[in-house]
């Protein structure tokens, strides 16, 4: 089976799972470098889907443990003294140093070759700044702590909407990387998010696996989600869901632990060589044969 299209979910530090699936994947003859032509991404997923479609996997996961290894920690308490002048959490420092590693001044044209759509959460028109922020955290986790939904929909109905970035409209690879940052912004651990001057949020917050951008894409779409759920996936007409095979232990927002980033990576390459042997054995469309793994 041919992918046209790829949708990356976010899930912070789990994304690794999808970029090790999709190393798997190909390194087993799919061949999702030459046939996906879509990519619809949010939060970390967005990175993820920059790293595989520039068939630079590896390179990102290599550049990823390099910093997280000089990082001792999530929280650096010693930055409460305010003569430090260095941020409590080091996140957003760290996640723009990764991408200006991976990204070269010429990508743009390489990026721009596939259809690259980034899903970010504008507030309510009621509501604005920090109160938007903790009632767009508050609802999101309450539905995945009482409904664990694939596709949430409780922040949709309180108001907030869906606002779509791509990279054709990005002139700089600086643009590009504002962008991914703009999609992934979870004040107060990522606090960085503009786009076109608005203040905006995560896209998780209104879908966290954004197959919506691709509904209108012609052909297969593959969708990589970033955690194992307990509840079947999502059986849908042209849409083959994937999760890990196993739960992944490393926390999404979890900056420090480089060999959680490799064991993460490595499920994903493993799920991605059985996949791809498995669906060129029984190509099937709608569901996934990795999604029915224990």
């Amino acid at each position: 089976m041919a992918f046209r299209n790829a949708v990356f979910a976010g899930g912070g530090s789990r994304c690794f799972w999808q970029l090790g699936f999709w190393e798997g994947a190909i390194q087993s003859g799919l061949d999702l470098q030459s046939s996906v032509k879509f990519v619809g991404s949010t939060s970390a997923g967005c990175a993820i889907a920059t790293a595989a479609v520039l068939d630079r996997s590896n390179a990102a996961l290599k550049i990823f443990k390099v910093l997280t290894a000089k990082n001792p920690r999530n929280i650096h308490w010693q930055n409460l003294n305010p003569l430090q002048r260095a941020p409590l959490l080091p996140h957003a420092r760290m996640y723009r140093e990764a991408l200006e590693f991976l990204l070269r001044p010429d990508d743009l044209p390489s990026l721009n070759r596939i259809s690259i759509h980034f899903l970010m959460s504008g507030a309510p028109k009621w509501l604005s700044g920090p109160a938007s922020v903790a009632l767009g955290a508050s609802i999101y986790g309450l539905e995945q702590a009482l409904n664990d939904p694939i596709h949430p929909k409780w922040a949709k109905l309180a108001g907030f909407r869906p606002i779509v970035g791509t990279a054709a409209n990005c002139k700089t690879v600086t643009e590009y990387v504002d962008l991914v940052l703009a999609a992934s912004r979870v004040p107060p651990v990522l606090p960085e998010g503009r786009h076109k001057d608005e203040d905006v949020l995560d896209g998780g917050l209104v879908d966290n696996v954004p197959t919506l951008l691709a509904e209108d894409e012609p052909g297969e779409t593959l969708v990589l989600l970033s955690r194992r759920y307990e509840s079947d996936l999502p059986t849908r007409p042209r849409m083959t869901y994937v999760q890990p095979s196993k739960q992944i232990k490393i926390d999404k927002f979890d900056y420090a632990n480089p060999d959680g980033l490799q064991e993460t990576f490595d499920i994903g390459l493993t799920d991605g060589i059985r996949f791809a042997e498995e669906n060129r054995a029984h190509p099937v469309t709608g569901t996934s044969l990795q999604s029915r793994q224990t």
